[in-house]
This record gives structure tokens, sequence and C-alpha cells, in this order.
């Protein structure tokens, strides 16, 4: 296993893609180097510059690309042709942007985290039945998630599927609803612990379900007092991350431990990228933000990782 690093944990991500205040994209790809991952992934496109510039960045600091998230109204009929479109626009930039002779990296297919009534009652899905998609909508969000796994392989992409907080993919459920209707030989998981933790589910028995279907693996830990103020007080998933519920390695209730040793167990030697999902504090810096991300780092490599 090879560790990476992403945007989202220096807080940048496609909520907080046009904010004032976001740390200097050439500071971040050095506090990625500096503390000991091997490479990144991409972030919203465009946040590290141009394609050109980003590849000659990755290079110069020996980063791989490792992934791109793809967040895509799946399940609404009237927004695909626009998403697909985007899909298209976003595989381009990785072609410019993945270094020469580097491997391609993995296309991150998700339900889009846009939907009012799910981003409310994120983490208490299973309480609001209400928000569930029916079988139509259900089936459509999965053809055309397929559909877009179709066209990443298409352009020589690794897709996987990255069920997140926030979307019509979150809950344990709703994850094997979408395992049973989905063809698993053209399109996988992105296992994230933080994630299924988040939608009520246990990290440690999705890759007892599904290990076989990883491809892709996002590390992250839960803020179990956060977690448990987002379920019983409804506050969502935008209040989840202002309130840091994706907390530093080790000071919250996943275990890390167990999960890399169902992912050695399993024979897994691809990237693993540490995410620390948050929307930056009043008088966050990139120097508190570095460390952050060198004291994840160390908590895996004190496991071996």
């Amino acid at each position: 296993m090879r560790v990476a690093s992403a945007p989202v944990s220096f807080g940048i991500f496609e909520l907080t893609a046009d904010d004032a205040g976001l740390p200097d994209p050439v500071d971040v790809l050095d506090a990625i180097a500096e503390t000991g991952h091997e490479g990144t992934e991409l972030g919203p496109p465009g946040y590290f510059g141009d394609a050109a510039g980003t590849s000659a960045a990755l290079q110069e600091r020996k980063l791989e690309l490792v992934g791109s998230f793809l967040p895509l109204r799946l399940s609404r009929r009237e927004h695909i042709d626009e998403d697909f479109a985007f899909l298209d626009r976003a595989l381009g930039i990785l072609d410019e942007t993945t270094p020469p002779g580097g491997t391609r990296p993995h296309a991150l297919i998700s339900d889009a985290f846009c939907e009012p009534e799910r981003l409310a009652w994120a983490g208490q899905v299973e309480e609001h039945p209400d928000t569930w998609l029916s079988d139509a909508r259900f089936a459509l969000l999965v053809a055309n998630a397929q559909r877009a796994a179709e066209k990443c392989l298409e352009r020589g992409y690794r897709p996987a599927f990255h069920y997140h907080g926030g979307t019509y993919v979150e809950t344990p459920r709703e994850i094997d609803r979408f395992a049973a209707q989905v063809d698993p030989g053209v399109l996988g998981f992105c296992f994230d612990s933080g994630h299924s933790a988040f939608g009520g589910g246990d990290p440690v028995a999705f890759l007892d379900t599904y290990g076989e279907l990883v491809s892709h693996v996002h590390l992250k830990d839960v803020d179990g007092a956060v977690m448990h103020e987002i379920r019983t007080k409804g506050l969502g998933m935008e209040e989840a991350w202002r309130r840091g519920v994706f907390c530093l390695f080790g000071e919250g209730s996943v275990d890390l431990a167990a999960i890399v040793a169902r992912l050695r167990s399993r024979g897994y030697d691809d990237w693993v990228v540490v995410e620390q999902d948050r929307h930056l504090r009043p008088g966050q810096t990139i120097a508190s933000l570095r460390e952050d991300a060198r004291h994840n780092r160390e908590v895996l490599r004190e496991m071996g990782v």
C-alpha cells in the first residue's frame, strides 16, 4: 500500500472551492510532499491551476496523481446530459494533468451531494424514509453510474464508486441496494472509512462484505461526539463538516488498525488516501494543516503503512 493525501484535508473541496482564504495550492503540494505522502488526489478541477502547470508541480515534488472525485447528479434525468459533459471535461483535464509515464488515476464516481433534503438529514437518513429514492430513480442512478464508469474505462481510467454522506447512496441499506444492481465487472467501490461510519455502518464490516470489490481506499477517522450531535440534533452534512466530524487519526471511533489488517488480509496493494474533510476555521494556517497531515501519516506509519 502507498499513501497519498488530498486537498480536502486542507479545506479544499466542491463546497469551498470558491471561498476566500484557501491555502495557496503550491503550499498544499509542498505540505503533502513534506509530510511523507507519495501522491495526491486532484481536488476540484482547476484548484491547482492549469493542467500543464499542475503536472509539472507534481513531477517536481515526485508526487503521483492518484484520483479525482467526480460528483454527478446520477438520479436526475434532467441534469444528466450536463453532468456527463462535465465528466468528459474532467477526464480531459486528467489526460493533461497526469504526469508522463504515470499511472492513470482512479476516476471516483459519486452521486452529487446537492439535494437539500439529503444534506439536511445526512446521518439520519434511515429515520426519514421520505428522503429515500423510488425504485425507478434508484435504478436510474445505478444505470448512470455504470454508464459513467464505462466512459472512464473507454478513456483508460479506473473507475470506482464513492458512496458519500449527503447523497442518495449513504447508508448500508443504500450501499447494499447499489451493489445488488450494479455490474461489479464494470464498477467496484472506493472504500471510505469515514463515510461508512457516517452513514451508520461499520467500516470493517463493509470490507468483510465488499472487500473484493474495493479498488481504491479513503481513510478517515470520525469524532463520535460530533457524530452523536449530528444524529440527535439533525444538524446535517454541512454542519458536520464545520464541526470537524472527520478528526485526527486516533482521536475518533474508527478502528483504523482493524481496517489496515483487513486490507492486508485481502492483498490490497494500491493507494490509501488520507483524508480529513473539513471547513477551515478562522485563523487555521497551512502550518497547522501540515502538522495534522504529518500526524495522520505517522499514525499509519506506526501501523506499518
